[in-house]
């Protein structure tokens, strides 16, 4: 095999895995089948191993770096499902009392914006639809389903993206994003981006993309603007168990009325950290975001100017599998401080999916 030549360790594995069942002999079969491009075999072995009850996490943390390249040649379809609670499902202030147009008013929250408990489906699908022209599919689906309906919400993102080099280095997509709330459409965002890998290492990589599109609110329609965005994002390994993350946008939304215009900047640093004993992946996030609207509020008599900061943690158990799936626990709390206190708000969420 380091030489080269994968045909004759085929059959020799091939021959081997008559005789025994061995996980080990299916592991280098499959990526001997791997490095002679064969890869819906290859994958089929790989995903074998994954069932085996003994393997350790080390190995099928090898194991899934094969299936993630083999996916995004060949295509997948993913899912996952989460136990989610949300202590603001609607993003409600916390605040009762305000100031419009010079009448004092006592603002009464919805009764259904209460703490809630639902589960969250998600899908994931990719499929090549040709090859040599490096066009392909997408999919992204997400529907949070709580008791009732007057909670529940769906986000799709699906498209198509070209390759623009063999090397897989720069891709256009052009995609639409639509959402729906308590069975209503509240949004579609027809896009256009562009991604490209600016920098990469063994050690670092650095992507960027731009995206401009028109979102619509079939019942606002005083919110329909044109966006654009501006994102980097650039990952580093700074050990062999520890990677640190950077993520920036600049954005840009021109809506009908201009006191709905905005700009905003986000910033997102984070740390990856792999835990050998007890086998944890913890993943942590910080994002804090600066959003300047352009024009007086015309209810409020000021111009806003929010400024949201999100926490998120992530923790697998490396040793714990369900089915080759793997559980995992969420935890986050998201604020936005408006100068208008009625775009205030704060809220929890805590999540147990398996993926």
């Amino acid at each position: 095999m380091q030489a080269g030549d994968y045909a004759a360790p085929e059959r020799i594995f091939r021959a081997l895995l008559q005789e025994t069942k061995s996980p080990r002999i299916k592991l280098e079969l499959a990526r001997t089948l791997f490095y002679e491009k064969r890869y819906r075999e290859a994958r089929g072995l790989f995903r074998e191993v994954l069932l085996e009850p003994d393997i350790p996490w080390q190995v099928r943390d090898n194991v899934d770096a094969f299936i993630r390249q083999i996916d995004n040649i060949e295509g997948y379809v993913k899912g996952a499902v989460s136990v989610i609670s949300d202590t603001n499902p609607e993003n409600i202030t916390s605040q009762r009392e305000f100031t419009i147009g010079g009448i004092r008013l006592t603002f009464l929250p919805p009764a259904e914006n209460k703490k809630v408990t639902g589960l969250r489906y998600l899908v994931d699908a990719f499929e090549p639809i040709w090859q040599e022209g490096r066009l392909s599919t997408y999919f992204t689906g997400a529907y949070i389903d709580y008791p009732g309906q007057e909670l529940d919400r769906l986000t799709v993102d699906m498209g198509l993206t070209k390759g623009l080099d063999q090397e897989g280095r720069s891709a256009l997509k052009a995609g639409l994003e639509w959402g729906t709330f308590a069975g209503q459409e509240l949004y579609k965002f027809p896009y256009a981006a562009w991604l490209n890998v600016l920098l990469q290492s063994s050690s670092y990589r650095i992507t960027g993309q731009v995206k401009a599109g028109r979102v619509s609110f079939p019942d606002f329609s005083y919110l329909d603007a044109n966006y654009l965005s501006l994102s980097a994002s650039g990952i580093r390994a700074m050990s062999a168990t520890m990677a640190a993350s950077l993520d920036a946008t600049v954005e840009d939304s021109r809506a009908y009325e201009k006191p709905y215009s905005y700009s905003g900047l986000t910033l997102a640093p984070g740390i990856a950290w792999l835990l050998s004993e007890p086998a944890l992946f913890i993943k942590a996030t910080y994002s804090y975001g600066d959003r300047c609207y352009a024009a007086v509020d015309p209810f409020f008599g000021i111009q806003r100017e929010d400024r949201k900061t999100l926490t998120e943690v992530a923790i697998r158990k490396k040793t714990w599998r369900f089915m080759n799936f793997t559980p995992v626990l969420y935890l986050s709390v998201e604020r936005n401080r408006s100068n208008i206190d009625y775009y205030s708000y704060k809220k929890a969420n805590i999540s147990v999916g398996l993926e």
